[in-house]
């Protein structure tokens, strides 16, 4: 999606909020300086997600310690995106009994939860976080550990930098850039989360009354579901709705089509794409499921209309929803 497309979708929204509540700055530093030690070499460069879902490292000094990731994988410096593993603790939390406890003071289900050093003078360029947005369900939380005023991060052209132990919300589907001119490492805590009723408690009253709801996703609870027959169908979906980047209601359009599965396993079920598992699927009411390690942004929905299996597709920008119902037909279990 282009910048300006992702920024429309933001208006009303505020750049930056502070958010209750502060944390103890020292025992913050304390349990960095452990995992610099400890876990040297477990900092990694930073890997982003390419349209493709190919990753790629970036080419600056961006050092990542992962204490949550994608299936808890240690190696995982990206902020994860739909597919087979659920998002879970790493083992460094292990060496970090403060960042752990600060993890779990977040009141909505944690995604990736990274420590993020800029190093000494550099410079990063403008980009956008591509649905990383409560337009979309994810908020990207900051705690600050180790400042300096030479390290800031742009809003545009408009500089902040936060006083350590604080905590934020950025709204990174903006246009920003990072830098550091000084001489010492910046480490900030940054925290995705599912977008949640109860992450709006963090948010000062005033700001809270005067956010634009129609324009902020809210994820639904998980619900129980035992796989049943019902449930295994194969349908072809049209290409971009198989790329959670795709532009809004791109899916729509008249486009190719990849085959597409939906089958049990291992007691849950499981998105296939052109024979290959693509996402564990995770319900959300009514036989409709968000894709494992994404949002309510995209679902898939298994109807049976007098004996005939439908497949109902699903994007959601703020409380709009795009839909779009396919013909299924039943697998054998």
């Amino acid at each position: 999606m282009s910048a300006q497309t992702v920024a429309d979708a933001q208006a009303g929204i505020p750049d930056v909020v502070r958010l209750t509540p502060k944390f103890d700055v020292a025992c913050l530093v304390r349990d960095v300086k452990s995992l610099r030690t400890e876990q040297a070499a477990d900092w990694k460069l930073q890997n982003t997600f390419v349209t493709d879902d190919h990753l790629i490292e970036t080419e600056l000094d961006w050092h990542i310690m992962p204490l949550r990731s994608t299936g808890g994988d240690k190696t995982r410096t990206d902020p994860g995106g739909p597919g087979l593993a659920p998002f879970a603790d790493t083992a460094h939390v292990q060496h970090a009994p403060y960042l752990h406890s600060v993890m779990r003071a977040i009141p909505s289900p944690l995604r990736s939860v990274r420590l993020m050093a800029l190093g000494p003078d550099t410079y990063g360029p403008d980009h956008f976080d591509n649905k990383y947005a409560l337009t979309w369900g994810i908020a990207r939380l900051h705690v600050p550990v180790i400042t300096l005023p030479e390290a800031k991060l742009f809003f545009g052209e408009t500089p902040y930098v936060w006083e350590a132990g604080s905590l934020w919300f950025g709204n990174f589907a903006r246009t920003h850039r990072i830098e550091n001119s000084g001489r010492t490492h910046r480490v900030h805590l940054v925290l995705d989360v599912q977008v949640t009723e109860a992450l709006f408690d963090l948010f000062p009253a005033q700001v809270r009354a005067a956010l634009p709801f129609d324009k902020i996703m809210v994820n639904r609870a998980e619900q129980p579901l035992r796989p049943a027959p019902l449930h295994q169908v194969a349908f072809e979906v049209p290409k971009s709705f198989t790329d959670w980047e795709e532009e809004d209601g791109q899916f729509l359009n008249d486009q190719p089509t990849v085959g597409a599965e939906i089958r049990a396993q291992d007691d849950g079920l499981v998105l296939h794409y052109d024979g290959a598992p693509y996402a564990g699927l995770v319900h959300t009411g009514d036989n409709e499921f968000r894709f494992q390690g994404w949002t309510d942004e995209r679902t898939v929905q298994v109807v049976d209309e007098a004996g005939q299996r439908r497949v109902v597709l699903r994007t959601r920008v703020g409380k709009q929803v795009r839909t779009l119902t396919l013909p299924a037909t039943a697998l054998s279990a």
